[in-house]
């Protein structure tokens, strides 16, 4: 009896000593995430705190435009990438997961011949990419899956959060332009107005009083008309 205590208590306080570390993995996302600017940083730091945690290799698909971008695989060991983590019945399974903002693959009902399990990173129903956890016949404890999922979701927060800024980013620089664009025209405005206001009035001085003005004084109209003409052309 002492024995069989002595050894759940031993369990107990490895499985809390595994909770704690997984606790602590989520609460080290949530500090490294806000510390990134960009997505490829953004990607690269939630790929190795799932690593961290799970132990496993990771494949990473972002989504630009709509669409999913290439596999990034993220390894354990090594650094060459095995086939099976990017054939075209893992790609299928990612962007089923993408479409459908559900999970599929491995231990699923929806493509589970695949090696890795797809999860979708999102918000609601906006999807910024999707996950692989390379499962195989190793599948997730229910603990490690609800970190996950949560750690996902920082992520998608953090993506979100740098869609956001690059968005009020370029608000601002369209701004900027458009600003510029008014005083550009403000200037051209200016400079064509002098000399059209020349060419109208010698114009209407021509039409209104041409019966009264001696020939070289026309002359001299045409003239001034002429070079405000070639003025606006250059």
């Amino acid at each position: 009896i002492t024995g069989s205590l002595a050894s759940r208590l031993k369990q107990h306080a490895g499985q809390a000593a595994r909770d704690a570390y997984r606790l602590k993995v989520l609460l080290d996302t949530n500090q490294l995430l806000q510390q990134k600017k960009t997505r490829t940083e953004i990607v690269s730091a939630t790929a190795h705190q799932l690593m961290k945690l799970l132990n496993r290799d990771i494949i990473f698909y972002l989504a630009k435009d709509g669409k999913l971008g290439e596999a990034q695989v993220f390894r354990i060991e090594g650094t060459d990438i095995p086939e099976d983590y990017v054939s075209e019945e893992e790609k299928k399974a990612a962007q089923w997961a993408f479409d459908n903002n559900r999970h599929a693959g491995a231990t699923t009902r929806t493509l589970s011949h695949a090696s890795c399990l797809y999860l979708a990173v999102r918000i609601n129903d906006a999807v910024y990419g999707v996950v692989g956890i390379v499962i195989k016949k190793d599948p997730l404890a229910m603990f490690e899956n609800s970190i996950l999922l949560s750690i996902l979701g920082e992520c998608a927060l953090a993506l979100e959060n740098e869609k956001n800024a690059w968005e009020k980013q370029e608000a601002a620089v369209l701004a900027k332009n458009e600003q510029l664009r008014s005083q550009l025209l403000r200037a051209i405005s200016h400079d064509l107005r002098t000399p059209l206001t020349s060419i109208s009035g010698n114009a209407d001085v021509l039409m209104e009083e041409s019966n009264m003005l001696s020939e070289n004084k026309k002359q001299e109209l045409y003239h001034s008309i002429y070079d405000d003409a070639m003025w606006l052309v250059n």
